[in-house]
């Protein structure tokens, strides 16, 4: 049975919960403008992802072309003697020596998570589930990942996004804090694979921006992002700043003579000592008797909302799984209760809009 509907009435997070507690396998769409994505699960884990921007097979190309120096021209024969297909063209990889098995593993794994993750920033969207009898076809790696951990590092990097995204942008330059020492004789330089930080600082040289490393490097531009943030922080490299202009002042010979004070330092100091006081008085008691009076008011408020989101939303997971299992929709809350998919003390005193919705129209959830 197909899944379906916004992101605005039901959440990412929810979704994977809902497809991971039944162990589906099939295929999530999502939709977002102009952009579209999808996961793959099996028996509710992920094994693949992508976007209409980037998607594993388009990471692969990046880092053979571009660290391991073969044509595109090679990759791209390859493939369509694979007729596009995933697994058997990640498998032809290994076995020609274009990639080992170890490095088809991590790289999998990274750039799977790297790409779920990123739908989780989609918040206008539209989804659609479809279940699938086989996937095996876009399998790569072996890679198996766990949708409860991609869905708290999906949550970590939103958070995480929000100071970035304060302290950066695309048009950023960093450079070195000290000059990187240069490779010695039987010396290799840092791995992508195994230390990615180290591999994205050699490229940062004062000139290349942001918008370049993520046009140039294999990595997510998340990762770009986030690890330059830690460099950063780090110490190890640091942002260009524009040099302030300073305007220097020359002294005139025909400076107009000072005006005379009519007021002595002490007056003065009394007055203004005065006036702080009288400001700072009025401006406790604008505080005490308008902002924090909302406040309370505001966090009374958000109690009740945050209250009714989660009544509201466990409403809704309980009466998609009711139409998974049953294929109808339920005929209104004590059928979800009495079949044991939600209790009582789920849903609040105060009944969300979608419980009102449930007892007045079985079918309100569905045409949502």
């Amino acid at each position: 049975m197909a899944l379906r509907g916004s992101l605005l009435e039901f959440e990412l997070a929810d979704i994977f919960q809902l497809i991971a507690n039944d162990g589906k396998t099939g295929q999530l769409v999502l939709y977002e403008k102009d952009l579209e994505g999808f996961v793959i699960f099996f028996h509710g884990s992920i094994i693949s992802a992508g976007t209409s921007d980037c998607n594993l097979q388009t990471i692969l190309f990046k880092y053979i072309i571009n660290h391991k120096r073969y044509s595109e021209q090679e990759l791209n024969e390859l493939l369509y003697l694979c007729q596009g297909e995933m697994r058997l063209f990640t498998q032809e990889l290994v076995n020609k020596g274009y990639l080992s098995k170890d490095e088809l593993s991590i790289l999998a794994r990274m750039s799977i998570e790297d790409l779920t993750c990123s739908l989780f920033f989609w918040e206008n969207g539209r989804y659609r589930f479809d279940s699938l009898d086989k996937v095996d076809d876009y399998a790569a790696g072996g890679v198996k990942l766990s949708s409860d951990a991609v869905t708290m590092e999906a949550m970590r990097r939103i958070d995480e996004w929000k100071r970035i995204n304060n302290t950066m942008s695309a048009d950023t330059v960093f450079k070195r804090v000290r000059p990187i020492d240069p490779v010695q004789p039987g010396q290799t330089p840092s791995n992508p694979i195994t230390d990615p930080a180290g591999y994205i600082s050699s490229f940062v040289d004062g000139v290349a921006s942001i918008a370049d490393l993520c046009g140039l490097l294999f990595f997510t531009d998340y990762r770009i992002y986030e690890t330059l943030f830690e460099l950063w922080h780090a110490n190890k490299i640091a942002p260009l700043k524009a040099p302030t202009p300073t305007r220097k002042i020359q002294p005139s010979s025909n400076a107009p003579a000072k005006s005379t004070i009519f007021f002595g330092p002490t007056i003065v100091s009394f007055v203004v000592a005065h006036c702080i006081v009288l400001i700072l008085c009025g401006f406790g008691y604008f505080l005490h008797n308008g902002i924090f009076s909302k406040i309370n008011l505001d966090r009374q408020w958000s109690k009740k909302v945050i209250s009714e989101y989660y009544s509201e939303r466990n409403l809704r997971i309980a009466a998609l799984q009711f139409h998974s299992i049953v294929g109808a929709p339920p005929s209104g809350i004590s059928q979800l209760i009495n079949s044991g998919l939600i209790f009582s003390r789920d849903v609040s005193n105060n009944p969300p809009r979608v419980h009102t919705d449930l007892k007045k129209n079985p079918d309100s959830l569905e045409k949502k």
